[in-house]
């Protein structure tokens, strides 16, 4: 049967269609409880406004949400790799230290710092594993000691900054070298034992320490290890040498009554072939 009154013009469907897809959107609205959304009893000026409010909630949780996620997200470990020869000699005698994230301290704004250390040890392996076990914790404690300083907690990288790692790291190597000075290569402390004094004589280590930072590296070194850093095409060196010919070193040891012979190379005393090492009881005064 036919509807005359034009109930089936091409408007009148497109606004039944509208109605109904209207009321299913209300009614999905309603089931899930989310009264953010505008009602048809609102005016256009309120559907706006509540369209904006809506826009504006959304962003902020959304911006709330990315801020969680981001302080959740732990700090980036470096990837490292090691590898040690023990070439002719009979034993190893060298060790490398390996800490990451060993601390966070205020100088670094709260956080972690990496730790790479190489010890080449001569005379036995006693004393560059004593730095591989220590090294980093007394760099640890002193980093610790300057703490409460205000400069440092802004996160100034000035002058004064370097100055502070500068006394953080010399410390740190100082504190080293009168440990494995008080340590005999058996354990014990104070040479409270019966081992030979030349088990000591000779005895000692190089030590290249290098600290990471998300901004700079802060390396300090001590005998002819060194450190050196790779960019691009390029190498970069790090540390210098502290080896008996170098005139500044060859002076120092003179100076306090030393003696550089070369024998096979400039060695202090004919014996040693770098001018400085941790734990070095015939090391000259620095």
């Amino acid at each position: 049967m036919l509807n005359n009154d034009g109930d089936d013009s091409p408007a009148k469907c497109r606004e039944r269609r509208r109605r109904r897809i209207e009321m299913r959107r209300l009614a999905a609205i309603s089931t899930t409880g989310n009264s953010s959304q505008p009602t048809d009893t609102q005016t256009p000026k309120e559907k706006n406004q509540a369209a904006a409010t809506a826009e504006s909630s959304s962003s902020t949780t959304e911006g709330k949400r990315v801020v969680e996620v981001a302080s959740e997200i732990p700090a980036a470990e470096p990837v490292f790799g090691s590898m040690s020869v023990s070439g002719r000699s009979r034993e190893m005698e060298d060790a490398i230290s390996v800490q990451t994230s060993f601390c966070q301290p205020v100088i670094n704004r709260r956080r972690p710092v990496h730790l790479f250390g190489v010890f080449d040890g001569h005379g036995g392996h006693h004393v560059a594993a004593l730095c591989r076990e220590r090294m980093h914790v007394l760099i640890e404690e002193e980093l610790a000691r300057v703490d409460s300083t205000p400069p440092l907690a802004s996160g100034d990288f000035g002058p004064e900054w370097e100055e502070m790692w500068r006394g953080v790291m010399k410390r740190s190597y100082v504190r080293m070298d009168e440990v494995a000075m008080g340590m005999c290569a058996c354990g014990s402390e104070g040479f409270q034992c019966g081992c030979h004094p030349m088990q000591m004589v000779l005895g000692g280590s190089t030590a290249v320490v290098a600290v990471l930072t998300p901004e700079h590296i802060i390396v300090a070194n001590c005998g002819d290890s060194r450190a050196v850093l790779s960019r691009g095409r390029r190498t970069i060196p790090l540390t210098v040498d502290h080896k008996p010919d170098r005139p500044d070193e060859l002076a120092r040891i003179e100076a306090v009554g030393g003696r550089v012979i070369f024998l096979n190379g400039a060695r202090v005393e004919g014996i040693l072939a770098m001018s400085r090492a941790i734990g070095q009881t015939m090391e000259l005064p620095r």
